[in-house]
């Protein structure tokens, strides 16, 4: 049987694997399955024409679609319709947190995109929102690549914060410099190191860094292999996750299962995955004092840091490959 993915495959540009990269490059190593992908072009025509030719000429017997808001969800409608066309097995999975916002006045082009097809999210969330409207969704979550991310806390620099995302609105990156700033009035020594790629706002992070007078504390790594990110989740005391949108949450998930305690804005899919207080500690987005209250709560009791880690951790594992395979198994041989 063999399966065609339509979705982001950009690592060798961007360093990171996507989710579907991940469930691909899985699947091409198991004996169920033959995989091909599209695309690998960050030039929007390219990506557009590679996704085209692919959907209409290669031969595959399973579509599977990542469906995101934005202009991203008119190449999913238009691999849909030429995998209908062809007869094919379809299988769509929902991604995004705004994607709830982006079906409001586009009712019937979801209606049409998700007629004869099998539709699926790892975000219950999403589940919920698209059941509600009368649609039957299944739930897969994200898979977690576990060896790639191993429990280490024997070299944590302390009061060191860490936030892995992409300088773009969604994330608000002025919220970790402003934490920051808060927790130094009781934790002098306190740093911060940002990674991620720059996607509008990195102008405006080191300014306000500036403005802020917190360049001696601050660290901009930038963009960040996926084989590399462990290093920083391992060395850091904690994570914080500031967006303002969440479908899963793969580096959540990646940072608890490096073992650091997560602090982040409660969104999305978050509070369905964790529990506050026992695997994460949750604040209302964009509550900048109460996230840098939940930081000196992590700094003054080790405790409670120790088992944020091993409860994180522990949580993280029942996302591992392993236990997502047999779920994708079952699709394919629907």
């Amino acid at each position: 049987m063999s399966i065609l993915f339509i979705g982001n495959f950009l690592s060798k540009s961007r360093g990171s694997l996507s989710v579907s990269e991940t469930i691909a490059y899985n699947l091409k190593y198991t004996d169920e399955a033959k995989v091909l992908t599209a695309s690998r072009y960050q030039n929007r025509l390219l990506r557009f024409a590679d996704i085209l030719i692919s959907v209409l000429f290669k031969r595959y017997d399973v579509l599977h679609i990542d469906v995101f808001s934005g202009n991203s969800f008119l190449f999913a409608q238009i691999a849909a319709a030429i995998g209908k066309m062809r007869g094919k097995k379809i299988v769509l999975t929902l991604h995004g947190g705004a994607l709830h916002e982006h079906y409001r006045g586009r009712e019937q082009s979801f209606k049409k995109l998700f007629e004869g097809t099998y539709v699926q999210s790892p975000s219950t969330f999403l589940k919920s929102f698209f059941e509600k409207e009368g649609y039957e969704v299944a739930y897969c979550p994200n898979p977690l690549e576990v060896e790639k991310f191993p429990f280490k806390r024997n070299d944590v620099a302390p009061y060191s914060l860490l936030w892995v995302r992409a300088f773009t609105p969604i994330y608000n990156p002025h919220v970790p410099v402003e934490v920051l700033k808060m927790v130094l009035k009781d934790y002098p020594l306190a740093t911060l190191t940002m990674v991620g790629p720059d996607k509008g706002l990195l102008k405006d992070t080191l300014a306000l860094i500036e403005r802020l007078k917190l360049t001696e504390r601050v660290k901009v790594v930038g963009s960040v292999k996926n084989d590399e990110l462990s290093t920083h989740y391992q060395s850091h005391a904690v994570y914080l996750n500031t967006t303002s949108y969440e479908s899963f949450g793969v580096a959540v998930a990646e940072a608890a299962c490096c073992g650091i305690p997560v602090v982040s804005f409660s969104v999305g899919e978050i509070p369905f995955l964790w529990k506050d207080e026992e695997n994460i500690l949750l604040t209302s987005p964009l509550d900048v004092e109460r996230m840098a209250s939940q930081v000196s709560r992590i700094f003054k009791d080790e405790a409670l840091g120790n088992r944020l880690s091993i409860q994180a951790r522990k949580r993280a594992e029942q996302f591992s490959w392993e236990n997502i395979k047999p779920h994708w198994l079952k699709i394919l041989s629907r």
